[in-house]
C-alpha cells in the first residue's frame, strides 16, 4: 500500500497539470508555445479583394485580407489581417461594420460566425464569436 500511493499522487498530478503528450495544454493547442496564434499563410488573392471593397466601402483602409470559409464542425471562421499592430478599440464598432459589409457580400451570417483578426507580423489581436452553443 505505501508504495502505490506515491504513483497515484505522480498519475494524478500529471493527469491535472493539463499537460498533453505533445507538452501543450490541450485547450491551447493552436497557441504557439511563444504565445498566442499566428496567421502565417500568405493573403489570397481573393482575400485581398474582398479586402479591397471593405476599404471601398468606408472600412479600415488598413486591412489588407479578408477571408471566410467554414471549419470542420460548419462554423463559419472569418479571418482578418490587418496592417494595425495594437487591433482595434472599440473592437465592437470594427466588428459590426464588418459583419454588414460581409453580409452585403452576400457572406451568411446569420447561424453566428468566429472573427480573428491577426496584424502585420501575423500574431492574432483579436477571437470573437457569435455562435451559439447548442445545449440539451
Amino acid at each position: 500500500m505505501k508504495r502505490i500511493l506515491p504513483v497515484l499522487c505522480l498519475a494524478a498530478t500529471v493527469l491535472l497539470s493539463g499537460c498533453g503528450v505533445e507538452g501543450a495544454a490541450p485547450w491551447r493547442k493552436d497557441a504557439s508555445e511563444d504565445g498566442p496564434p499566428k496567421a502565417t499563410a500568405p493573403v489570397s488573392e481573393s482575400a485581398a479583394e474582398l479586402a479591397d471593397r471593405y476599404g471601398t466601402s468606408g472600412g479600415d483602409k488598413g486591412v489588407y485580407g479578408i477571408s471566410h470559409a467554414k471549419d470542420e464542425s460548419g462554423v463559419l471562421v472569418l479571418t482578418v489581417r490587418t496592417r494595425k499592430k495594437d487591433g482595434y478599440e472599440p473592437f465592437d464598432d470594427f466588428a459590426t461594420h464588418l459583419a454588414a459589409f460581409l453580409a452585403a457580400e452576400d457572406v451568411r451570417l446569420d447561424k453566428g460566425y468566429v472573427l480573428n483578426v491577426y496584424g502585420p507580423d501575423g500574431v492574432r489581436l483579436h477571437n470573437y464569436s457569435t455562435v451559439v452553443e447548442n445545449t440539451p
